[in-house]
């Protein structure tokens, strides 16, 4: 009795044996077939079988289906198919994933490139950020100053920590939220913790939260003229939370967080952002200002908030980042 296996590999082994009827392997010039019928199996200069889907083997071809250099891959195709194109490489060395901004027709493709991909943003990891808020008046006067330190994980989009000279000290981790004060659990203090949380973490993370497509989502890229010059605006809002208990569209559609980042054509470094949050829809305008390099990584050390009138109200300013390191339960109550 003959198995499947023993005939396959009799087929593959060489083309100077064949199967006769009776099962048995006979030479293959023992019992040649008629001058009519046209072998089940064709064999290259080399002995090897040629496929029909593939009549055409690459040169340098090896037994393990595997090629030279200057071959084509072991997958078995018709060999006349371009190749697709390579996607941009990130900075970890693969390949761009779908909707993380490195896309050549994505238009946060010159941002990303001028400050840097957000694959190596995030091997930025744990940080202390430094922060000095000052506040100014109509006539341009300081009104007031104060420091905050800032612990953010990079690689994580809400993971953050701030700390406060008189006692507070606000954290997140993904949605949850505490607010305490010298060492004391202070509840009332979670709305506000949960803004001022939302702000810097922002700050930190822009612009490369945007790469995100499944928080973030581009609505346009259009001009827009500042000081007589075109400038290319992105304008990006936040998408809604997964609802899996809702079926159809949003008859009445939600608020959501609106940006917009603004880069002269051609170089990609934002020089402008707006962001208007869902829970107070005023839209506030920031200028972006000395942008220095982190590890590799552009950022701006200064973010200037104007008016309509282009007056400075508020600047944030980054006194120095150094790398920490940090465990779920910083950004947690204690």
């Amino acid at each position: 009795m003959r198995t499947p296996a023993l005939g396959c590999l009799c087929l593959l082994l060489s083309p100077l044996c064949a199967q006769g009827g009776d099962g048995k392997v006979k030479p293959a010039n023992s019992n040649p077939p008629p001058a009519t019928r046209a072998p089940a199996v064709q064999y290259d200069s080399k002995g090897w079988p040629i496929l029909p889907e593939d009549p055409t083997p690459a040169a340098g071809a090896t037994p393990g289906g595997e090629t030279s250099q200057s071959g084509r891959s072991g997958a078995s195709g018709p060999t006349n198919v371009a190749a697709p194109a390579a996607a941009p490489a990130s900075a970890g060395g693969g390949r761009s994933a779908p909707g993380s901004g490195l896309q050549l027709d994505s238009p946060l493709l010159e941002v990303f490139q001028a400050t840097q991909t957000p694959a190596a943003f995030k091997q930025l990891g744990s940080v202390s950020i430094w922060w000095r808020m000052t506040v100014y008046g109509e006539q341009g006067e300081v009104i007031g100053r104060r420091e905050v330190t800032h612990t953010a994980d990079s690689a994580f989009a809400e993971r953050d920590r701030l700390e406060y000279a008189d006692g507070r000290v606000y954290g997140r981790i993904g949605a949850s939220v505490f607010a305490e004060r010298s060492g004391m659990p202070f509840p009332n203090l979670v709305d506000s913790a949960e803004a001022e949380l939302m702000l810097f973490g922002m700050h930190w993370r822009l612009p490369w939260c945007f790469g995100d497509a499944n928080a973030y989502v581009v609505l346009a890229r259009d001009e827009v003229v500042r000081e007589e010059k075109v400038l290319t605006r992105i304008v990006i809002e936040r998408r809604p939370p997964v609802e899996f208990d809702r079926i159809g569209p949003e008859l009445d559609e939600a608020p959501r967080d609106h940006f917009e980042l603004v880069h002269e054509p051609g170089k990609g470094t934002p020089v402008e952002f707006l962001h208007r949050f869902a829970r107070n829809r005023q839209p506030r305008r920031v200028l972006l200002e000395d942008w220095r390099e982190h590890r590799g990584v552009a950022v701006p050390f200064r973010r200037v908030y104007v008016d309509e009138a282009l007056r400075q109200t508020t600047s944030l300013e980054i006194l120095r980042i150094e790398p920490v390191r940090t465990t779920e339960r910083d950004f947690r109550l204690r």
